[in-house]
């Protein structure tokens, strides 16, 4: 997935998508891309936004598929979706350029006796309940985790929850909580914390940090 525009990445002067821009020498889309060809998934296939498929062929090999994407990220996973012939199907966002190909196998495994898996850490954190700048309630954390991607999914099951919600209106943040709506079942894989997503432009810091001080292959 690379289909969005990564507003909240850009610095200033920043016109680049994030997921285009570079990561010691590569752009995370590419090493996203290496990744998952490392795990042994293939064919690829990319969504990007059609007025960036030019600059994407410039990063990303020829053998690439690209799919447009769409006005929302459900929307991008169904295009995405729309070219996967494969009974399971991995999605992972490009912005994860640090997943380790043994935790793709590793959801793809679970599918074993799942429709679906998904990498995920336990919160650590104490969570707070803010309306305006108040606390109002401190939330429990036991069994809240945080999820990742890479997710696997049983493909006929991922899309007919993506027909489903575009039939009815529904909006998610996440192609495991389709699955969930549907009463189906979902696992979790435990993830990594060096999976890092990289949301803000302080976020490119603490990468090139990690590549440099040799945290990530």
């Amino acid at each position: 997935m690379a289909g969005g525009r990564g507003e909240r990445a850009r610095g200033a002067t920043q016109e680049t998508p994030k997921q285009f821009r570079p990561l010691g020498g590569r752009a995370l889309v590419a090493r996203s891309y290496d990744l998952l060809i490392d795990a042994g998934c293939s064919p690829v296939i990319v969504v990007v936004a059609p007025d960036l498929f030019e600059l994407a062929r410039t990063l990303l090999p020829p053998e690439v598929v690209l799919a447009p994407g769409r006005a929302s990220r459900a929307g991008s996973v169904a295009s995405g979706l729309e070219r996967v012939s494969s009974e399971r199907v991995v999605i992972h966002d490009a912005v994860r350029p640090f997943a380790p190909p043994q935790l793709v196998r590793s959801v793809v495994a679970a599918l074993a006796d799942a429709d679906g898996a998904i990498a995920a850490i336990p919160v650590e954190e104490t969570l707070k309940q803010v309306e305006d700048d108040r606390v109002v309630e401190t939330v429990d954390r036991a069994g809240v985790w945080r999820a990742q991607t890479p997710q696997a999914f049983r493909t006929g099951a991922i899309r007919a929850a993506h027909e489903w919600a575009n039939q009815n209106g529904v909006t998610v943040t996440d192609d495991a909580q389709l699955l969930e709506h549907a009463g189906r079942r979902v696992v979790v894989v435990p993830g990594s914390r060096t999976n890092l997503k990289i949301t803000f432009p302080e976020d490119f810091a603490v990468a090139e940090a990690f590549l440099r001080a040799r945290v990530i292959a």
